[in-house]
């Protein structure tokens, strides 16, 4: 027995070798590739996960993986065609060191796993990249109230920016009969398969859907091929459909100095993309090639993505100062609100879990990366141009009876102390709600704010009505800083009683006559 330990302790010392040699020979080869070349002899893997979307395809431009490997960088990323409830459970079991996606389905997936991540960087905004497309009589009126008829069928993706797109817009302009209901709901499982039902839809008008919610490339094919109108999209609003990087808390606390890199790359990417002629150009040609769409799709496409670069995300997103005396804003923490505000409104999260938003916030990585205000020769870089596509209209430059009626936002219950003119405590929390929404949700329209009242005098509920909207007015101006030319007041007494809900008695109609209403209105 002696005689063969030895040769077969030898014979396993030889195998572990030989396998050691195996395992180490590409490790080796690597230190000697980055040894003898212009790349870092370390090389960090960043596990990165998303989706398809053209938001993120800088994140694997071909400049970025160049450029990355020179910052000692790797990404591995993965596509998942838009889980993101997989997305986010595989992130909080440590799969993944970041994931990208919009802030209201981290909000909505993020929940069940105690929100495993925190957002660095807003990566960009929908604007019309996802939209409502269907047949041009749907809006009677014109307007987007119209979608309030369960005997519509609209078809839409589940747990994707389409039924989010679907949310805000049920929540922010009250259509309680799709609020109620199910029956008008056509769930598919990607965009593709809405623009499948759309077009059979349009040779046999009625055999699944009416409305179909969907986004890029499938928007513009669907106008351009199928006929469809466009009813409504993310480019009627803002701060609603935005995407962010979302890094694993432990990952950011152990590697701050990788993520940093990694963002700084991405941005200096982003930029020498966005801000020649020629690179824009070069850009349309790599996405055309790497989404196997032409040309003239992909700068229809671009142009409905409103990308953030390093300075945006500070002075827009975090509310960093980088230039003394400039304005910031914390769109970041307002768009979270949001969001959250409609998940609530749809019972598809308890916003009690997002109380503090700034517990999934990290703006020091950012802080790192930007200049300070007193770096003089850095603060010409905030002069880069940007890529932001929103342009406010002049309010002062309209007469209001040339303005067109969108639609009417979400009635809100405005009280007043008895007798009195005067908001109460729950009416101002009422003109609030109404008032954030206007500065970060919709701050292009003007907006028509109309005074109701119950049955009675008409020409004193007119006088009394005409009172209160103006007082409505006064605190939005006052409080949110919102430009006078945008509002208008008007007091119609009892003259317009709200719409009768199904099978609402009289005694029900009338106890909701007394309102405030904002019209959301806009060129013609």
């Amino acid at each position: 027995m002696k005689y063969i330990k030895g040769p077969l302790i030898i014979f396993l010392v030889i195998s572990l070798i030989l396998v050691a040699i195996k395992l180490l020979t590409p490790t080796w080869k690597d230190f000697q590739q980055r040894r003898t070349s212009d790349s870092t002899l370390s090389s960090n893997v960043i596990r990165l996960a998303g989706d398809g979307y053209l938001g993120y395809w800088f994140i694997t431009a071909p400049d970025m993986k160049r450029e990355a490997s020179k910052a000692g960088l790797e990404i591995d990323w993965t596509d998942d065609g838009g889980a993101y409830a997989e997305r986010l459970q595989n992130f909080s079991m440590g799969k993944y060191d970041a994931i990208v996606l919009p802030i209201n389905s981290y909000l909505q997936h993020g929940a069940k796993h105690k929100f495993p991540g925190v957002i660095v960087a807003v990566i960009s905004e929908s604007k019309g990249a996802d939209a409502i497309v269907g047949f041009g009589d749907i809006l009677a009126n014109g307007k987007i109230n119209d979608l309030n008829n369960n005997n519509l069928k609209i078809a839409y993706t589940t747990e994707s920016p389409s039924s989010f797109l679907l949310d805000l817009t049920i929540a922010d302009f009250d259509l309680d009969a799709l609020r109620t209901s199910k029956k008008w709901r056509v769930e598919a499982k990607s965009s593709e398969d809405v623009y499948d039902l759309a077009a059979k839809a349009v040779k046999n008008r009625g055999s699944n859907a009416d409305a179909f919610v969907m986004w890029e490339p499938q928007v513009s094919k669907a106008i351009d091929k199928l006929g469809l109108t466009y009813i409504w999209g993310s480019d009627k609003f803002t701060g609603y459909i935005v995407d962010v990087f979302v890094f694993q808390r432990e990952y950011v606390s152990r590697h701050s100095d990788r993520v940093k890199r990694f963002l700084m790359t991405y941005f200096s990417v982003l930029d020498r993309y966005l801000n020649t002629r020629d690179n824009r150009e070069r850009m349309i040609k790599e996405m055309s090639k790497s989404t196997h769409l032409n040309e003239d799709a992909v700068k229809k496409m671009v142009s409905k993505i409103d990308w953030y670069n390093l300075m945006r995300n500070g002075s827009e997103q975090f509310g960093l100062q980088i230039k003394a005396g400039a304005v910031v804003k914390d769109g970041l923490v307002s768009s979270i609100i949001a969001c959250g505000d409609i998940l609530a409104k749809n019972d598809a999260l308890d916003q009690s879990l997002i109380r503090d938003p700034y517990r999934i916030i990290n703006s020091d990585i950012l802080k790192d990366l930007l200049p300070t205000p007193t770096e003089e020769t850095k603060q010409q870089q905030t002069e880069i141009s940007v890529h932001s596509l929103t342009v406010k209209p002049d309010f002062s430059s309209v007469n209001w009876s040339d303005l067109a009626d969108v639609g009417t936002m979400r009635v809100e219950s405005i009280t007043f102390q008895r007798g009195r003119s005067d908001l109460d405590d729950y009416g101002k929390e009422a003109v609030d709600k109404i008032g954030n929404a206007l500065t970060n949700n919709y701050p292009n329209y003007w907006v028509l704010v109309k005074g109701h009242t119950g049955p009675g005098d008409r020409k004193a509920n007119e006088q009394l009505s005409q009172v209160r909207a103006q007082i409505v007015v006064q605190r939005l101006i006052a409080v949110y800083g919102i430009d006078p030319h945008r509002l208008k007041a008007e007091g119609l007494g009892n003259r317009e009683s709200p719409p009768r809900k199904p099978n609402e008695d009289e005694r029900s109609l009338e106890l909701r006559m007394p309102r405030v209403e904002f019209i959301l209105m806009t060129k013609n």
